[in-house]
């Protein structure tokens, strides 16, 4: 009987050791980035191809840079490898301005403040295909002026104008249609935006009207409070979220050389780490930034760098 005891409790204890043995082997989850800049590249520069790109976004993967441009015959969205590559049309568009990848890859949402609709309003978001297609209304979306987007999950938050009366706002919508507003109290000129992991938006708007500096608001429960100012940014403005959801990444310019940098602030509005130029310091346009939606990289966009305008990422993978 006692032999019998004894026998389980060694089978167990085989069997405790054999789970730990396991888990001691498992590979820890890999650390989600904070926004530092580890390293820049060029994706592609305009030329032949396209000129004056005006924003850029990732596929979640982070491996294909979609961007809006200028064309020989207007404008268009391409798509470039992100390793290297000639760029290649996707889809022709009117006068875009800002865009974001769905989290699946599969659709870009274009905010085009030039498109007409069929009812004559001017300004809408619009959705292509990642493959390749024509562009498609969002319905709600018609004559808001869209001027900044960003996406995450089913969420498609953006800024511009209410229809009803030309008030500038934060909206959001989907893939599907249909706009609800997040704020319209105390905006000038709102532009770039970014969703944080907590549901808030973050937005940069102007410090006041005419204002030629910026600041960035948190946009939670119909309200916005202000976290930084005096920022100078190119348009489409640039504002991304972090991999880890703590830091935000501005693509701005330095006040006393005029050149492009990356600022970091963390979500209270402290500054986190000194502005970065590496690569980018030698320009002095920048526009348009984006985040990789499953990994800590960015696509970048500098509007006149090397005459034509450049793609950028920062942090490849």
């Amino acid at each position: 009987m006692r032999r019998g005891v004894g026998w389980f409790g060694t089978v167990a204890l085989t069997l405790a050791l054999g789970a730990c043995s396991g888990s001691s082997n498992e590979t820890p989850p890999k650390p989600k980035g904070d926004g530092t800049v580890k390293s820049v590249a060029t994706v592609v520069s305009g030329g032949t191809t396209f000129r004056l790109p005006f924003d850029a976004a990732l596929s979640p993967d982070g491996k294909t840079a979609y961007f809006t441009a200028l064309v020989d015959d207007g404008a268009a969205l391409l798509k470039s490898p992100v390793m290297g590559g000639a760029a290649t049309k996707v889809a022709d568009l009117v006068g875009p301005g800002s865009l974001d990848v769905t989290a699946d890859g599969r659709t870009v949402v274009v905010a085009d403040p030039a498109v007409e609709s069929s009812t004559g309003a001017l300004g809408a978001l619009v959705s292509v295909s990642s493959s390749g297609g024509t562009p498609a209304v969002l319905s709600g979306t018609e004559g808001s002026l869209p001027r900044g987007v960003a996406i995450s999950g089913s969420r498609v938050v953006f800024t511009g104008v209410d229809p009803a009366d030309g008030v500038p706002g934060v909206f959001e919508t989907t893939v599907g249609g249909g706009v609800t507003t997040l704020l319209k109290t105390g905006l000038f000129d709102p532009s770039g935006v970014s969703i944080g992991s907590g549901g808030e938006v973050y937005v940069l708007d102007a410090e006041g009207d005419g204002s030629s500096t910026r600041r960035i608001l948190k946009v939670a429960s119909g309200a916005g409070t202000e976290l930084v100012k005096g920022l100078r940014v190119g348009f489409p403005s640039g504002l991304a979220m972090a991999e880890n959801g703590l830091n935000l990444v501005v693509a701005s310019t330095d006040p006393a050389t005029g050149t492009a940098r990356f600022e970091r602030f963390g979500l209270s509005g402290t500054t986190a780490g000194a502005p970065v130029a590496t690569t980018i310091g030698s320009f002095d346009e920048p526009a348009g930034l984006h985040r990789a939606a499953l990994s800590d990289t960015y696509a970048y966009v500098d509007s006149g760098a090397s005459g034509s305008g450049t793609v950028f990422v920062v942090n490849p993978q």
